[in-house]
């Protein structure tokens, strides 16, 4: 059975630790009872004339309410300090790694990929009638590609170990290529030519690949000998008998057979001329020289067949 509890005593009514309301009543015997709790008293009728009495009903508020708040606030700002000094660490142990350990990497790791490609150059021999017709020609040449091993980074994935399939660890290996070069007509010795893209390997573009052309001046077999722009052959004119003109059949640079027609005064050094048929007078253009042939050397038929009868008069003589 609950003790009195005198009103005096209110002040000193301490709730438990929960910062909700609490509703008494101070009852008239001065015992205190929770008014939320429902009554199990009877309503007061005539029957029951006990349940006659005059609650005083107090409210009051925990007085340590306040205190726990602060306190719950203050554990979750104590929480929220200590998560936010976890990140920080993680941030920066990241940072440490990202700025020391991968940072070092980097910079030691020669990143060919990262660098624009070299150019390269080469050397391209045509024959003349490569030089005058144009046309295509292989060129063979060594490049640098990126080291497939190492991404041309010079050093293994994820690791400081330096690649030994690079070339001085540079981080391109050297590779035999093979290019296909056009040839415009009418190109000479010293021309250069450009192939975009073909020298070494690099970002944000590769180097590009410059062919020095080296043309030969005469054709094989020595038939045809080129000057400038011109073509000059050298020919036999024979002549059946003195006086009368004659023909002589010319091969062109394109490999077309041809006669043409010598006048009976022609004389050693002068020469026929095929116009538009040399070689182009400027790299790629459509204006062409011409295709001289020189009379080098003039025969007749008539003094061949006079020479010969002369012989066998003089074997005759010789053998009565």
């Amino acid at each position: 059975r609950a003790r009195p509890f005198p009103a005096s005593a209110m002040t000193h009514v301490y709730a438990p630790f929960n910062p909700r309301v609490f509703r008494v009543q101070l009852r008239s015997d001065g015992r205190l009872r929770d008014a939320s709790k429902k009554s199990s008293s009877k309503p007061r009728t005539a029957s029951n004339p006990r349940s006659r009495r005059s609650p005083i009903v107090v409210a009051f508020k925990n007085p340590f309410a306040n205190d726990a708040e602060k306190a719950k606030k203050g554990a979750e700002s104590v929480g929220d300090g200590v998560k936010k000094a976890a990140e920080d660490t993680a941030k920066g142990a990241k940072g440490w790694w990202d700025k020391e350990v991968v940072g070092a990497k980097k910079a030691m790791d020669r990143k060919a990929g990262q660098t624009p490609g070299k150019d390269v150059y080469a050397d391209l021999r045509c024959t003349l009638e490569e030089s005058v017709l144009g046309g295509k020609a292989k060129v063979a040449y060594p490049r640098r590609v990126i080291c497939p091993t190492c991404d041309g980074k010079g050093r293994l994935p994820q690791t400081f170990i330096d690649c030994d399939k690079c070339d001085n660890n540079c981080g391109l290996v050297t590779k035999e290529c093979v290019a296909t070069v056009t040839v415009p007509p009418g190109v000479a010795t010293g021309a250069t030519m450009r192939l975009k893209g073909e020298g070494d390997q690099g970002s944000p573009s590769d180097g590009d690949l410059y062919v020095k052309v080296a043309a030969e001046t005469v054709s094989k077999g020595g038939i045809i000998r080129r000057q400038g722009a011109d073509l000059y052959t050298d020919v036999v004119v024979r002549y059946p008998r003195r006086g009368e003109d004659t023909s002589v059949r010319v091969r062109t640079v394109e490999g077309d057979w041809g006669t043409l027609k010598v006048s009976a005064d022609a004389k050693i050094g002068s020469a026929l001329r095929i116009a538009g048929r040399g070689a182009p007078t400027a790299p790629g253009g459509t204006t062409r020289g011409d295709h001289f042939f020189v009379i080098t050397k003039i025969a007749f038929d008539e003094d061949v067949v006079k020479a010969s009868g002369a012989d066998e008069g003089s074997e005759d003589s010789a053998n009565p």
